[in-house]
């Protein structure tokens, strides 16, 4: 996996937070999701601190968008979780990697990276919630696997 487990569980969790403004409990997404309720929290209050959340305590309280989700980039939440240069370095490690000294993967990892960067500074919150919402049609309309 390119980013850590962190972020992957960020990503599913923004992508099931409502867009209609109201607050969610993390246990609450993380029963819905299955991940772990305290860790998912934990994540969650990484994200408002980098004020892609925002958070309230109390019964009517939770977490929700600080503004609308096709306004945050998977790039920012990735940037926010694993640091702005989560991308930099090289693939193989070597610290004197570089045009000068290229590693062995050194050309095709600067292509990916490119790519990367490029899909996620495009791609934006409310793609992953339409993305999940037409999986989840999908996984409805099959039939039943013991049918």
């Amino acid at each position: 996996m390119l980013f850590s487990t962190a972020t992957g569980y960020a990503l599913r969790a923004l992508a099931a937070l409502p867009e209609d403004g109201s607050f969610s409990l993390a246990k609450d997404l993380s029963a819905k999701l299955e991940l772990p309720g305290p860790y998912l929290a934990k994540i969650l209050q990484g994200l408002v601190q980098a004020d892609i959340l925002e958070s309230v305590r109390g019964p009517k309280g939770g977490f929700r968008f600080t503004r609308p989700s096709h306004r945050i980039t998977v790039g920012e939440v990735v940037a926010a979780l694993e640091g702005p240069d989560a991308m930099d370095g090289c693939i193989m490690g070597f610290p004197t990697c570089g045009g000068d000294h290229p590693c062995p993967l050194h050309d095709a990892w600067a292509a990916v990276k490119t790519q990367v960067s490029s899909s996620m500074t495009e791609a934006t919150i409310r793609d992953l919630q339409l993305m999940d919402i037409r999986h989840q049609k999908e996984a409805e309309a099959r039939p039943p696997k013991n049918a």
